[in-house]
């Protein structure tokens, strides 16, 4: 009899399992589907809203940006994301650390290059729920614990060419690693009696992609800038050979304005757009995935002094859609940020710091998200 009932409690942990509600499991809206896609941003870019995105050189989105760096540069970022989701049901917190951006760079002459390597997407979450389970007349408290590590990463080869002091090119060459493990289990009570139950997966992603970019100076104090991503195909693994699913990296486009007419300071704005349901080929038939278009708008400003070198100050607003749905109805984010730029020894380091509030809304549930990116860039 005890080892009936264990196999049927065996049985319904593993059927609870996979009934649980994804959102329940996630607990949060953010991470749907095969990630958030942070947006590729340095804590300076971040700071200001995204809107110097296609200006800064240590954002792998415009390879043309590259030439505004120094001579050598090695940047390295650290951002923690503290989530908090509420639903009719209850409210529920997760804590998620990423390395978005990490890169090194170089100017040769007029050419600048550049190897980077940055968060696509990521999938990285962990939440814990108690509930109970009725089995033979039983009634079994249990515990499910679900967990995701990984996502899909950018590493990008750029070069960069100043073809006057008022036009620069770029041009970059991207591979697409990933991984992406999921883990879910259940405990029970009784663990002599009954036991626990567990059932974990791993895919690998592998992708290609090329991107291009310019920087000009029409008139004095406005710079405008784009830069575009061509997707290559991006295939699914399970394990380290069989390929489950073959799709498109998204094709990325966006355009960008700055007016620096006063000194030390810049009023930007940027636009875009990614086409993320060319990457439906790697989902299940019943994953919503949507195209994405993104507004941002902010500041930096020349603050107090740091050994005679002025801090930067930034402020911004970020909106945008993000690409994996809560059931059929789109996520939509609305970030507002702030940031400093800190010199260090004398203007070869820096440290940015910059923290957002993203604030995201879909079928009737709501997530904040604090973000704290911290960024150092080393200026040999």
């Amino acid at each position: 009899m005890r080892l009936l009932v264990r196999y049927s409690l065996a049985a319904a942990g593993v059927l609870a399992i996979a009934a649980a509600p994804a959102l329940r499991a996630q607990g949060s809206l953010s991470t749907q589907g095969f990630g958030y896609p942070g947006g590729q941003l340095s804590t300076r870019a971040l700071g200001a809203g995204g809107s110097l995105a296609d200006f800064d050189p240590n954002s792998p989105l415009n390879p043309a940006s590259l030439s505004l760096g120094l001579r050598a540069a090695v940047y390295a970022q650290y951002d923690p994301e503290f989530r908090s989701v509420t639903s009719p049901s209850g409210s529920a917190s997760s804590t998620t650390a990423r390395f978005p951006v990490v890169g090194v760079s170089g100017r040769f002459g007029r050419a600048t290059v550049g190897l980077s390597f940055s968060n696509l997407l990521d999938r990285s979450w962990n939440n814990t729920y108690v509930d109970t389970q009725t089995v033979g007349g039983q009634v079994v408290q249990s515990q499910v614990t679900a967990q995701s590590t990984g996502g899909i990463s950018d590493a990008r080869a750029a070069l960069s060419y100043q073809v006057s002091e008022k036009l620069y090119l770029g041009v970059g060459v991207h591979v697409f690693p990933g991984e992406n493990r999921t883990v879910l289990g259940r405990s029970f009570a009784d663990s002599l009696q009954l036991g626990s139950f567990s059932q974990a997966s791993t895919f690998n992603f592998s992708g290609s992609a090329v991107s291009v970019g310019f920087l000009a100076t029409p008139v004095a104090h406005l710079n405008l800038a784009a830069s575009a991503r061509f997707g290559g195909s991006i295939h699914m693994h399970a394990g380290d050979s069989t390929v489950v699913g073959s799709a498109t990296i998204p094709n990325r486009w966006s355009v960008s304005a700055a007016y620096e007419g006063f000194a030390g300071s810049a009023l930007a704005v940027r636009y875009g757009r990614e086409k993320w349901t060319s990457m439906a080929g790697l989902g299940s038939p019943g994953l919503v995935i949507r195209d994405a278009a993104e507004l941002a708008g902010g500041m930096e400003v020349a603050g107090p002094k740091v050994s005679g070198i002025p801090m930067a100050v930034r402020l911004g607003f970020r909106s945008r859609d993000l690409p994996f749905a809560v059931g059929t109805e789109t996520v939509a984010e609305q970030s507002l940020t702030a940031g400093v730029g800190i010199p260090l020894a004398a203007g070869r380091g820096a440290a940015d710091i910059a923290l957002a509030r993203a604030h995201r809304t879909s079928a009737g549930l709501a997530e904040t998200g604090w973000i704290l990116s911290i960024g150092f860039a080393i200026k040999p």
